[in-house]
């Protein structure tokens, strides 16, 4: 362990609280939970970003804390498709890969590549990374109303038939999809109502439900 490293368990120790520590329980994840909020958090990672090398000893250490912190100071340009691999492996807990990659693809130097190589990954995991990767994508726009019809042509062959691990991320795609390109948005509208995945599922009040053309229009009412 670096000398900075202990400097940073250190700082988090200082920082934690139990309260935040039983909000952060209820996410099912395999890290170590010490209870630090993500505003002293990313006002701490400010002062040593950006470190790709100690983001990756960050990521190597289970704590849900230090983790978060390598998400936020790993300099993306300096990752492969090889190098998200073995960060990815070292964790099974879907919110921390989601933290990962959703952060480290917005300035990854191909995400298009990575979606191509783990779209039928035999690894669920990396599944959902090559979602997120075209979420990334959409959400940028930085793909063609053609390419994001075609999206759509895939998701609606395979979006019912997929484990949750991977249904969950592709809905959010038709989702981005619906918000970004307003070309095609009643499709996905259409296509949401028709496949039905989601629909049933209640959430609190303030809450934007994961049905896609309930969670497509509360997005696009907040733009407006």
């Amino acid at each position: 362990m670096s000398e900075t490293l202990t400097k940073i368990l250190s700082e988090l120790n200082a920082l934690s609280n139990e309260t935040t520590a039983r909000i952060y329980s209820k996410i099912v994840v395999d890290e170590k939970v010490l209870g630090v909020n993500r505003g002293p958090l990313r006002k701490l990672a400010k002062t040593y970003m950006p470190n790709h090398t100690l983001g990756l000893e960050l990521w190597k250490t289970p704590i849900l804390e230090t983790r978060l912190m390598a998400t936020m100071i790993l300099e993306p340009k300096k990752l492969t498709i090889q190098d998200l691999d073995a960060l990815i492996i070292q964790t099974t807990s879907i919110s921390m890969i989601d933290e990962l990659t959703l952060s480290v693809l917005e300035d990854f130097k191909d995400p298009k590549a990575l979606y191509e190589a783990w779209l039928h990954h035999p690894d669920l995991i990396h599944q959902r990374a090559a979602w997120n990767s075209m979420i990334v994508l959409v959400h940028r726009k930085k793909i063609s109303v053609k390419e994001a019809d075609e999206l759509i042509d895939y998701i609606e062959t395979h979006l019912v038939e997929s484990e949750e691990v991977v249904r969950y991320a592709m809905n959010r795609c038709l989702v981005e999809i619906g918000v970004n390109y307003p070309e095609i948005t009643q499709r996905c509208l259409e296509l949401g109502e028709r496949l039905g995945v989601y629909k049933e599922v209640m959430v609190s009040k303030g809450c934007t439900s994961p049905y896609a053309p309930d969670w497509i229009r509360a997005v696009l009412r907040r733009k407006n």
